[in-house]
């Protein structure tokens, strides 16, 4: 028996290697580009982060952290995750890096956790051995409060600003009311201190009733948020229901409408609430897809590397299976384009490589980068 977990934990552990593979080209204003894949054989890939110009750490949703050399080609699993509630949309979720990784080795991730037979999301934190492969040390240091027989609309992805702050988003959880609620986390972005603890300054940190952590509220359910540091500004995308995904500009304390206005409906057919899309008090979102596109991770691509994304939204998008790529300016009305269709793949996340590159993941265990040429 000793010999078996012995050989079973071998192949667990065992490092994977894959060349990359050209799979896709295509043209844009004259502009040929090449897709390249770079994992293959994993489950969903639900978040990745850069740890250094050639390695890749990334999130899988069954609970394991990989880390991809890019140099090599290896994959390797780290020692030691945290211990998830894998359900339905539950699991392991994001994944983010402390401004300071160099120095204090800390790394974030949100997933689903189970308490007293029901499940909420929460925001843990651990130190990284790069040497032993290993993490160690890990902390809760946030749950999103109540907990819920429901396994959907986590949220919830990270993002840091430049004043010291940690962004986190937490869905509705299906109790679309709770949005409304600021005696719950459900269906808000929270601000916190990089410890989990509240900053004084949020906005209801003196509002009887109200939560602390607070940013921002009446959200559905965010997977994709973006510090833009070229702007100071903080971007928020979530899903619709039956259309109405929306990207959002946060800004402190206002409530953006969920589910008291939207332009989705019921997935019936029917008017969510009094079918309003929009009333005094509560923010437009900047942009809404219709029918949805459920958007995923959200990158706001700055560099100069690769023209087809400069100053654009890039995000994934899982029902339409492409990667979405919009202005950020006059974002509303601009004209989107919708690439990696041919794939076929359910495009879970985004990020900008420091080359300057486009990388994204895949809810079939892929990781594929994007640049010029052919």
């Amino acid at each position: 028996m000793k010999k078996l977990s012995f050989i079973l934990a071998f192949l667990i552990l065992s490092p994977v290697w894959a060349a990359p593979v050209s799979v896709l080209n295509f043209k844009v204003d004259g502009q040929n580009y090449t897709v390249q894949k770079l994992t293959d054989g994993l489950g969903i890939i639900w978040a990745m982060e850069f740890l250094s110009p050639t390695k890749i750490i990334f999130t899988e949703l069954s609970g394991n952290i990989h880390i991809l050399d890019l140099a090599t080609g290896v994959t390797r699993q780290m020692k030691n995750p945290p211990q998830v509630h894998v359900a339905t949309q539950g699991g392991l979720l994001d994944i983010a890096l402390h401004p300071k990784f160099a120095e204090n080795s800390w790394v974030y991730v949100t997933y689903a956790k189970r308490i007293s037979g029901k499940q909420t999301t929460a925001l843990a934190r651990a130190k990284l051995n790069l040497a032993k492969e290993e993490f160690s040390d890990w902390q809760d240091i946030f749950l999103a409060k109540p907990t819920f027989n429901t396994a959907h609309h986590y949220g919830s992805r990270i993002a840091f600003d430049d004043k010291g702050y940690l962004f986190l988003t937490v869905g509705d959880r299906g109790n679309e009311k709770l949005a409304q609620s600021l005696a719950t986390h459900n269906g808000k972005v929270l601000r916190l201190n990089m410890d989990g603890s509240a900053p004084s300054d949020n906005p209801f940190v003196n509002q009887a009733g109200a939560l602390k952590e607070i940013w921002s509220y009446g959200h559905r359910n965010p997977q994709g948020l973006f510090f833009d540091k070229s702007t100071g500004v903080l971007y928020e995308q979530e899903h619709g229901p039956m259309g109405g995904d929306e990207i959002n500009l946060i800004t402190k304390g206002k409530n953006y409408g969920w589910p008291l206005i939207t332009y989705g409906r019921e997935y019936s057919g029917g008017p969510v609430g009094d079918g309003e899309t929009a009333r005094e008090g509560l923010e437009q979102p900047i942009k809404y897809f219709l029918p949805s596109i459920a958007p995923s991770g959200l990158l706001v691509y700055r560099a100069k590397k690769l023209k087809l994304f400069q100053d654009r939204f890039v995000s994934g998008a899982l029902a339409l299976q492409h990667l979405n790529v919009v202005d950020v300016k006059d974002c509303a009305t601009a004209c989107e384009d919708r690439l990696l269709l041919p794939l076929n793949e359910r495009i879970r996340d985004v990020i900008m490589g420091p080359d300057g590159l486009v990388y994204a993941s895949s809810d079939t265990g892929r990781i594929y980068r994007i640049q010029e040429g052919q």
